[in-house]
């Protein structure tokens, strides 16, 4: 056999993998055409939306084979280190906002299209079909790391799918000793004290992960808002490793200290405007305090004394004015006339109905960005007075102008607006739809597919083939 310099064997084999490849995928496309070109349409799209789209075809069984499953995890890997949003984000527990930005943020962020919850999909996909594959991409994914907040910010990271993924895929004395000791926020310890016990390995072991967790507990900065969201959960799975480890007549070492420090220190660091009312975060202190009072020497009293400056949250509301609480009354006028409950199809059939209705689209086509209005309220608000016709009007020629009107709105705000902001509105209006007319839900499809977007198309595709969710009867 001739031997050929390096470079020329390198090339000869990229060529020969890219042939067995090409090979591959033309076998795919020839057996089963439509999940094929399904695959390829996910291709055309962003890849926050790609990645999703190929996952909900992993969801549903759908690809047929082993080997392309685990092409398509692995593809959804690369594409999740697209994606804008590099991990997921929640209201921070104990607030509750309604009609306001973080709303909004906290909803997009539940549809999981950033990078970390694709990845983490398809490593549970991975650990399906190859456990070592899944635990190899699980150990090149890039440790999450929460970022830094005040009382101010409403939304706080999760990251405690990273938690319970690294649990199922490599639960190993390093992989959860290293998942404690990388913490970057109070908010991961109880998901950390969780992965613990994913492995049941020998009593010893646990000296090493409670000496951990207390030397994470005394390295946190004072915070309020990661304190305080940490004490709905975090108390009582130091207590439950307290437990297990007199029960396994194991030392406590250095953990009942680090948790009076970090509960001192939390309990006088200045505090959240939330935390100094009545309500679900001030109960979560006096809950903590209780617990750890209940199992270690008592705290002063003094510390549930709230410190410092009150900071209020920033919800960032949107603005209020009348034209926006006419429109209300309009769409309740719509919903429920002057009765309790919903006005049925038949009592909409009215003259008088049908011209209120043709008053509330005019006023959603006249409607322009009122003065401090940002890019995304109004896409918001506009978004969700479209969706109020589709939801009160019954199916027809109306119902259709509207749906064509929404989806024009759709596209044009396509470079504007945040992806995931976006994709929320259209999936709100989608459940709309299958919620309330179920029957109509199919031709939303075709209507979305006849837009000619790619991410328009894929959603309607998927959701006609493979539903994510049931259809109303």
């Amino acid at each position: 056999m001739p031997r050929y310099p390096e470079f020329v064997r390198r090339f000869l084999l990229l060529t020969l993998a890219i042939t067995a490849f090409a090979a591959t995928n033309d076998e795919r496309r020839t057996a089963h055409p439509h999940i094929f070109a399904l695959t390829d349409l996910a291709r055309s799209t962003p890849p926050e939306f790609a990645a999703r789209g190929l996952l909900q075809l992993l969801d549903a069984n759908a690809i047929p084979t082993p080997d392309w499953q685990q092409d398509i995890a692995r593809e959804v890997l690369t594409l999740a280190q697209s994606a804008r949003h590099p991990v997921r984000k929640r209201l921070a527990p104990g607030l509750t906002a309604t009609d306001n930005r973080a709303m909004l943020w906290h909803t997009a962020y539940n549809q999981g299209l950033d990078s970390l919850s694709l990845s983490l999909r398809a490593i549970a996909h991975l650990r399906r079909l190859d456990r070592a594959a899944a635990k190899e991409a699980f150990t090149h994914l890039p440790r999450p790391q929460s970022t830094p907040v005040t009382c101010k910010d409403p939304l706080i990271d999760d990251l405690s799918l990273w938690y319970t993924t690294a649990g199922k895929v490599s639960a190993d004395p390093g992989t959860i000793l290293n998942a404690i000791q990388t913490a970057t926020a109070p908010t991961e310890l109880a998901p950390a004290i969780d992965l613990i016990y994913f492995r049941r390995g020998p009593a010893e072991e646990l000296d090493l992960y409670a000496g951990a967790i207390a030397a994470r507990l005394q390295s946190f900065r004072p915070d309020d808002r990661t304190f305080n969201a940490a004490l709905f959960s975090l108390p009582e799975k130091i207590e439950y490793l307290l437990s297990t480890l007199t029960l396994l007549q194991r030392p406590a070492g250095p953990l009942p200290d680090a948790w009076r420090t970090w509960m001192q220190t939390g309990l006088a660091a200045p505090a959240c405007d939330e935390s100094r009312r009545p309500g679900p975060q001030g109960q979560a202190r006096q809950n903590a305090f209780d617990l750890f009072n209940r199992a270690q020497t008592p705290l002063p009293a003094e510390l549930l004394k709230p410190t410092g400056e009150s900071v209020p949250t920033n919800f960032e509301p949107f603005a209020d004015n009348d034209a926006t609480r006419e429109q209300s009354r309009q769409f309740r006028q719509l919903l429920f006339g002057t009765q309790s409950r919903g006005l049925s199809n038949a009592e909409k059939d009215t003259p008088e109905w049908r011209e209120q209705l043709q008053i509330y689209i005019q006023s959603i086509e006249a409607r322009t960005r009122a003065a401090g209005e940002s890019d995304i309220e109004y896409f918001y608000r506009q978004s969700q007075l479209w969706a109020g016709v589709l939801m009160a009007a019954p199916a027809g020629p109306t119902r259709d102008r509207a749906l064509q009107q929404f989806l024009a709105f759709l596209l044009a705000n396509v470079p504007h607006i945040d992806p995931i902001i976006w994709y929320s509105q259209l999936e709100s209006m989608a459940e709309i739809t299958r919620s309330l007319h179920g029957a109509e839900f199919a031709r939303l499809c075709k209507a979305l597919h006849q837009t000619g977007h790619p991410v328009l198309q894929l959603y309607a595709e998927l959701e006609s083939a493979y539903p994510t969710r049931p259809q109303a009867n």
